[in-house]
């Protein structure tokens, strides 16, 4: 739902500035960013909103300027791209390189090509990319681009990044707007307080103004936050205006103006009980008695026959199509999915309710920005027994009553009528919910580790491999059965799998297998040396809190427990039994337990996730923890011949 408005907005950082500063030298420049082979030596955008028969729009020009630092550049940033939409119509597009001759020479771009802009999940939208190449990038050249773009809507003004994926030397962004506009602004992520603020009056026209200098580029970093949850950025917004008949038309001033107008989309959908609704409804719900019985099975019925296609142009990135239309076809998007559900369920006599929210991916509230880009999906909710249930039918397997979990800990906005709402918070599912339980029984013999396993996956878990299971058949569900399974070493072999689907409501499966790991276990003179640990459930790889800033981001919170259990060999004694090992504190807890018994020692790892973020602040924190298991993960197991 409704990419096409933002996914070109990030993109911007490289479409956006003024002239090059000649106030420093190529070599200066390269000082102040070592090792950088590129750097936005200026980057602008200036918006203006006027007004076209009583309607305001906006007309955003931008200029970037790339400062060509080391001839390794070449090749590497000599593509650019610009995005452009329904909403965001591109009026100009014009690139160059300029020389680091006397005469500042100008290459012009020749060559322009627009397409169909990919986005990952998405069959289709209208978003394009209008893609070239800067001829002769070596150092001391200037990529220049210039574009102009016409917001025909002003509900969809784009926030302006001051942070790129390459440093930036200037930035600036001005919003020129009549009086009769009412603008606001909310800066994020700066906290060292780069991004100055100007507001100035002339005539009858008002500017904000937002510059910075100086700016470091952001960093990617292995399970990271999405970006707008670290880079600078400022988000302006048109709260109200007057029109051509002097009256005062409220745009985005809070919450409930966002709902207003997000609710407007709903009007005439699903406004009659349609037959084939009703009666697929009926016959899924036949002899069901329970509100919560009807729902799930609705719920699942959905999940199984509608096929999940994203498919959003202009408008249709916001309107849900009529229940009957997606009952009829057979397909449709975050929104067609929940128009069909909340139709289903209201006549199967569930209160149901559209629902507007925001994937993980984006940082903000409604309370905090009462905006549409606060949001990017769209499901439906029920409430039963006084629980909230948050109904995505786009996972196939997500679970009945456990949200997807890209909307863990959102803020939901529910509508209830057409002017009422309310605002919830979707749960974390509990790390009890989402559980491995790994039992592994082994023997030693002839220098080969033999054992047979027996995994079940629970809560996500378990929704994550009926995922898989519906992509890879065949050889390809050996390859992947094999890949989870794996342990010991890369020389495990698994000699056949067998899989128990235990609850298919609940999406808990069981696979067993038997493997062996030749060359694992050391033998030196009369002595075995063995690790029990044949998987290393924690990620022992430090964090880096001098060059990382940026929050790591978890799935999901999750348990895992696992026991390796071996067979003492034949003609040996346990000569050596590490001490067991624990530790916890309010983002993890994780222990090793060791025990001998019946002619048989084991290894127990139990690791709780608590934590769905882990921020910059806490990083030395998780990085004690790492450093003590990795020092258990290095214990063995000793046994001497007798």
């Amino acid at each position: 739902m409704k990419t096409t408005l933002y996914r070109y907005t990030l993109a911007l950082l490289v479409t956006a500035a003024a002239t090059t500063s000649r106030a420093q030298s190529v070599e200066e420049i390269r000082q102040q960013f070592p090792g950088k082979t590129a750097v936005f030596s200026n980057v602008n955008r200036q918006v203006e909103i006027s007004f076209e028969k009583g309607v305001p729009y906006a007309r955003a020009t931008e200029i970037s300027e790339m400062l060509i630092l080391d001839d390794k550049a070449n090749g590497v940033f000599n593509k650019d791209r610009v995005y452009h939409s329904h909403f965001n119509e591109l009026k100009k597009v014009e690139a160059y390189t300029t020389l680091p001759d006397n005469n500042n020479k100008k290459l012009y771009v020749k060559e322009f090509k627009t397409e169909a802009s990919p986005s990952s999940g998405v069959f289709y939208d209208d978003v394009k990319e209008t893609s070239f190449d800067y001829p002769k990038m070596f150092k001391g050249s200037v990529a220049h681009v210039e574009t102009e773009h016409i917001n025909k809507d002003i509900h969809f003004l784009s926030p302006f990044y001051f942070s790129s994926y390459l440093p930036v030397i200037n930035a600036s962004f001005s919003v020129v707007y009549p009086e009769d506009v009412e603008v606001k602004y909310i800066i994020k992520n700066d906290e060292a307080r780069k991004i100055t603020v100007t507001e100035t009056k002339k005539g009858r026209k008002r500017k904000l103004e937002f510059t910075a200098t100086g700016i470091s580029n952001n960093e990617y970093f292995p399970s990271a936050v999405s970006t707008s949850y670290f880079a600078s950025h400022v988000i302006v917004y048109v709260t109200q205006y007057k029109n051509g008949d002097d009256e005062v038309v409220p745009v985005f001033g809070s919450v409930n103006d966002l709902y207003k107008w997000n609710a407007g989309f709903l009007k005439g959908i699903n406004t009659q009980v349609d037959p084939l609704v009703k009666s697929t409804a009926d016959s899924i719900c036949a002899g069901l008695t329970s509100s919560r019985q009807k729902a799930e099975a609705i719920y699942t019925w959905v999940q199984n026959h509608i096929k999940y296609v994203a498919f959003e142009n202009g408008l249709e990135g916001f309107v849900p199509q009529q229940a009957s239309e997606v009952c009829a076809k057979r397909y449709g998007d975050c929104k067609a999915m929940a128009s069909l559900l909340t139709a289903m369920l209201n006549a199967s006599g569930i209160d149901a309710y559209f629902t507007w929210l925001g994937t993980r991916t984006i940082p903000y509230t409604y309370n905090e920005v009462p905006l549409p880009l606060t949001d990017n999906h769209m499901i439906s909710v029920v409430r039963i027994d006084g629980e909230w249930i948050f109904l995505d039918a786009t996972d196939p397997n997500c679970i009945f009553g456990l949200p997807t979990r890209g909307i863990q800990d959102k803020q939901a906005l529910v509508s209830i009528n057409e002017h009422k709402y309310e605002l919830v918070k979707v749960p974390v599912v509990p790390a009890s919910v989402n559980i491995i339980t790994d039992s592994a029984f082994l023997t030693y013999s002839d220098k080969v580790l033999k054992g047979s396993c027996s995994v079940t996956y629970s809560g996500y878990f378990g929704n994550d491999f009926y995922n898989n299971l519906l992509y890879n058949k065949g050889d390809d569900e050996r390859v992947y059965v094999r890949r989870r399974m794996a342990k010991g070493s890369n020389k495990f072999i698994m000699q056949d799998y067998s899989l128990q689907y235990t609850d298919r409501a609940r999406r808990q499966v069981n696979v067993r297998s038997n493997f062996e790991i030749p060359e694992y276990v050391k033998s030196i003179d009369d002595e075995i040396y063995l690790n029990l640990n044949l998987e290393k459930l924690f990620n022992t790889n430090i964090l880096d809190s001098n060059k990382r800033k940026v929050a790591v981001e978890n799935d999901f919170l999750h348990t895992i427990h696992q026991v390796h259990d071996l067979k003492i060999p034949d003609g040996y004694k346990l000569d050596y039994l590490p001490a067991d090992f624990s530790i916890a504190n309010e983002l993890v807890e994780f222990s090793i337990r060791y025990k001998e018994q019946n002619g048989h020692v084991s290894a127990t790892q139990h690791y709780v996730l608590k934590t769905l973020y882990i921020q910059p602040a806490e990083f030395p924190k998780w990085n004690d923890v790492i450093r003590k298991v990795s020092a258990a993960y290095k214990e063995e197991v000793v046994f001497k011949k007798k």
